[in-house]
């Protein structure tokens, strides 16, 4: 994983957060955000001089007239798990985080609901998204990457394959899934969109977190 406009050869990418993790500061900061070199180096991107055609192209974009579909654009979170791509809306994803420990929860965890997870000294319910909407994938404790969702005091997580980014696609009738539904994953679906990775099911966010909320009571 690379922060978007960062250099890839970074000492993150390496020995930090997204690399081997042998940095030995890492047992201090927990994560590279807090280290003060990713920081530093946060701040020179802003003070980095803009290129020669900036001015012509943010130009060229702002007078352009708005696109037809624009309006009905929406804000996805998209992310794989097994061999499928799935979405969620924006406002309802925190972050793409690496696992912190978890531990079960006696006559309680079982194949949906696997626990609680501590994600920067924050308790989140511990779920398997993919036993709850039955696809085949590796592990979840193989997983390299969890999806922190949910909002303040409602959050979240859960292992997933990998993480494609934030999104804006366009949702339109064409895009609603057949009617007819087999697995579990299809009656969570709302849309179905093609993208260059393939198709990406677009998941009823308040039906699903609905769903894995009442599997805590």
């Amino acid at each position: 994983m690379k922060e978007a406009g960062i250099p890839e050869g970074s000492c993150w990418n390496q020995t930090g957060i997204y690399g081997s993790r042998e940095c030995s500061r890492l047992a201090e900061v927990i994560h590279c955000r807090s280290c003060g070199v990713y920081q530093t180096a946060g701040r020179a991107l802003f003070d980095r001089l803009p290129a020669e055609d900036s001015i012509d192209r943010w130009t060229e974009q702002l007078s352009a007239v708005p696109d037809a579909d624009a309006a009905e654009r929406t804000s996805l979170v998209v992310f794989r798990l097994g061999a499928e791509w799935f979405a969620l809306p924006a406002e309802r994803v925190r972050e793409g985080v690496a696992p912190g420990p978890w531990r079960s929860v006696p006559h309680r965890s079982g194949k949906e609901f696997l626990g609680i997870m501590s994600v920067r000294g924050d308790l989140m319910p511990y779920f398997s998204l993919a036993a709850v909407l039955g696809i085949e994938t590796e592990a979840d404790s193989t997983s390299e990457l969890v999806l922190v969702c949910g909002g303040e005091g409602r959050r979240l997580v859960f292992p997933v394959g990998a993480i494609l980014g934030a999104r804006r696609l366009i949702l339109g009738e064409e895009s609603r899934p057949p009617a007819t539904v087999g697995r579990a994953a299809d009656a969570y679906t709302r849309w179905l969109v093609r993208h260059h990775v393939g198709s990406i099911a677009v998941l009823d966010a308040e039906r699903l977190f609905g769903a894995l909320e009442a599997l805590l009571r």
